[in-house]
């Protein structure tokens, strides 16, 4: 793709992709059935070429990042849940109802529709008879050929569709395509199928469907069903052409393309009959396809009536695990509604003297924490669509006089040439802003959808206070409920290590009588093992009173270091005849983290220190605080031993799985454990070897939050 094309496609308004009516309403009648299955709704957004790329695009967006892997349409939908599926079908439908389309542009929209599915069950079917082993993702190639046709649609109804409408051979297609856009629709498709940043040849089967056969007998196997599939759903193709380039791509002969053929016309008539889509095929074998009726359209206008009368969509507070995951359900809301892919998200504090930034939609969480900004006039117009309570912008923050550095950053964070303020206020309340960045070609379907903007605002903002006032009572429980487990925790845990000092000394005095007997010596060690397994249901009884799901709380280290090494005292420290010394620092503030994984991080390390010291020796645990890393504070913690340190040969690499040097049933992973603790803490953990001999462990974790 050349930079000319680049050029046009950003011209091209991407978003809002339009969608056939009587999809839609088979959609919205399906989500709000109680019994309605996911794969249901899959087969009837897979119907359709718009829904199913603005589904795609979303399941592979930074929200969805840990199934951004998954090519199971089904599964995407799971995990987005059936509200979000309803929100994107009735948003769908209100756009549909008061776009630019007509019965012309419904034939052309038709069109596309028909070839677009017509490709998809090809492609399937093609795939399962040569046995590709993906044949959902060729579905989905063949369903999204025709996206940049669907964009020039949106872009320019009239004129395109008047294009569309005269059917004739798609090279010829394409330049006409490259005169009136400056750029053909196979690369437009490929263009935004890239930017979902998807692990399949999917762009590239999409940016070469109309290569000549010859030229893709290297290529992936996706690039040649599609290019096939889309050159067999073309009446004007040369038959015995294509008869040809079967046998050459796959080996197949004409009579099973022609068998082929036969079965897809079926599929797609029975599709669109379950529609109540009429097909008119004339006697060139030329489709027409009338999607949009006034018929249709009225039973759009009614189901967005009814959807009105229910109270618009709603984001449901208590629903997230925490404020901050709600927090980003509302610019995943604000994405949806009306395309802004790029967000921040500001509340005003306590004292409502600042913005401070709270979460951010592809920005990170520690850019999104810098910006504070403070509630003054005429300083920010971020600040300014608060006080004024109204959305100030679209506007051009480096074009704007007198210029707002702030507003400038903003601009870059979002990596958007155009700014959104919109204010978030609830009966008066104030509670904070929303700064979306924008392109040049979202600003005109903005300004078409812009009535819609007061009611998400409010309706956020209700959200956020409600979302709060759960949040804070649920977690006022929470910290109720772990303080007195830990209390109950502690008390049984002193209990038990009481009688465990007692046989521990008695196990000192008979080592030192037997030694010299073998047999005796191997029994006093067994009994060793089981106080340690004593040890370590101690440790896990305090873990049942922290589970892992109270995490990210005011946690006090010092004192989590204190709790453990009683345990250790009482089981690792004595039996092994090792002396551990504490050097807590004073005045450590408590930290935001994960109690359990703390507690896990130390035990691991500690236990390593100890079977490194088979003979005793000297373990030491200490912290620091205010330690300056890279202009961050951290918080310092060190487990060292006087071992005999790390064999040379696994230090580069002792952090990853590898096989124990220490024998028996040792897995090698216990390092390996530690660093994805500490990474999940936003922090960090080395090691090194200390002078006097032996080794040290240094984990630094974030004074406060943001600081990672």
């Amino acid at each position: 793709m050349n930079e000319t094309s680049r050029v046009s496609i950003e011209k091209l308004n991407l978003g809002r992709l339009p969608a056939v009516p009587q999809v839609l309403l088979r959609l919205i009648e399906a989500c709000h059935q109680v019994d309605v299955s996911f794969r249901d709704l899959a087969d009837i957004i897979q119907q359709d070429v718009g829904l199913t790329a603005k589904i795609t695009a979303i399941g592979n967006s930074p929200a969805y990042a840990q199934w951004n892997e998954t090519r199971d349409f089904n599964h995407l939908l799971v995990v987005m849940g059936l509200d979000n599926i309803k929100t994107i079908a009735i948003n769908a439908a209100v756009h549909q109802f008061f776009s630019r389309f007509d019965v012309k542009t419904g034939s052309g929209l038709g069109l596309i529709w028909y070839k677009s599915l017509w490709c998809a069950h090809a492609a399937k079917s093609l795939a399962n008879l040569t046995s590709y082993d993906l044949p959902d993702e060729a579905y989905l190639a063949g369903l999204l050929h025709k996206l940049g046709q669907l964009v020039f649609l949106n872009n320019r109804p009239d004129s395109y569709s008047e294009l569309l409408t005269r059917q004739q051979a798609d090279l010829a297609m394409c330049e006409l395509e490259r005169e009136l856009f400056g750029v053909p629709y196979h690369e437009v498709s490929a263009a935004m199928v890239m930017e979902w940043e998807m692990d399949s040849f999917l762009s590239d089967a999409l940016l070469y469907q109309n290569e000549p056969a010859d030229r893709l007998l290297e290529a992936p196997r996706l690039v040649r069903l599609t290019n096939f599939t889309h050159k067999l759903s073309d009446p004007r193709v040369d038959r015995e052409t294509l008869y040809a380039e079967a046998d050459l791509l796959f080996g197949l002969t004409p009579s099973v393309i022609t068998s082929l053929v036969r079965d897809i016309d079926d599929q797609v008539e029975k599709a669109a009959d379950a529609l109540g889509i009429k097909l008119q095929k004339d006697d060139n074998g030329e489709i027409e396809v009338q999607v949009e009726t006034e018929a249709v359209r009225l039973e759009l206008a009614r189901r967005v009536r009814e959807f009105a009368l229910l109270g618009g969509v709603r984001l449901a507070p208590g629903d997230e695990e925490n404020l901050q995951q709600f927090l980003q359900s509302v610019l995943s809301e604000l994405n949806i509604l009306f395309d802004m892919d790029r967000s921040l998200l500001f509340l005003l504090d306590a004292d409502e003297q600042n913005l401070a930034g709270t979460t951010g939609r592809q920005v990170s969480g520690s850019r999104v924490a810098e910006f504070v900004i403070p509630l003054v006039e005429k300083r920010s117009r971020v600040a300014q669509a608060l006080l004024e309570r109204k959305v100030q912008g679209p506007f051009k923050p480096m074009e704007s006089n007198p210029a707002s550095l702030v507003d400038q950053q903003l601009a870059r964070t979002l990596e958007r040439d155009h700014l959104l303020c919109i204010p978030l206020i609830a009966g008066g309340r104030r509670v904070g802003v929303i700064v979306a960045g924008l392109r040049d070609s979202d600003l005109e379907p903005f300004q078409h959808n812009s009535g819609f903007m007061p009611v998400f605002s409010s309706t956020a903002a209700e959200s956020i206070i409600a979302n709060r006032q759960i949040g804070e009572r649920t977690e006022e429980r929470l910290e109720n409920a772990r303080q007195w487990h830990q209390r109950e925790a502690r008390g049984i845990v002193h209990e038990i290590n009481n009688p465990l000092g007692i046989i521990n000394n008695y196990l000192h005095v008979l080592s030192a009588k037997f030694k010299d007997d073998a047999t005796i010596s191997d029994h006093l060690n067994i009994i060793k093992e089981e106080i340690q397994r004593v040890g370590d249901i101690a440790l896990r009884l305090r873990n049942i009173a922290d589970p892992q799901h109270i995490a990210s709380v005011s946690v006090d280290v010092n004192e989590v270091i204190r709790d453990l090494a009683e345990i250790f005292q009482a089981s690792y420290v004595k039996t092994n005849g090792i002396a551990m010394d504490l050097d807590l620092a004073q005045n450590l503030p408590p930290i935001q983290v994960s109690r359990s994984s703390l507690k896990q991080v130390v035990t691991n390390l500690v236990k390593n220190a100890v079977e490194a010291m088979p003979d005793g020796g000297s373990l030491w645990l200490y912290s620091r605080d205010h330690v300056n890393i890279g202009g961050r504070e951290y918080i310092e913690l060190g487990i060292a031993d006087s071992g005999p340190g790390i064999p040379d040969e696994i230090a580069g690499k002792i952090f990853s799985p590898v096989e124990s040097t220490k024998g028996g049933n040792h897995s090698g992973l216990g390092l390996t454990i530690v660093k994805n603790l500490i990474d999940e803490l936003k922090g960090s953990i080395s090691c090194r070897g200390r002078a006097g001999g032996g080794t040290e462990f240094l984990v630094h974790l974030p004074r406060r939050l943001g600081d990672e």
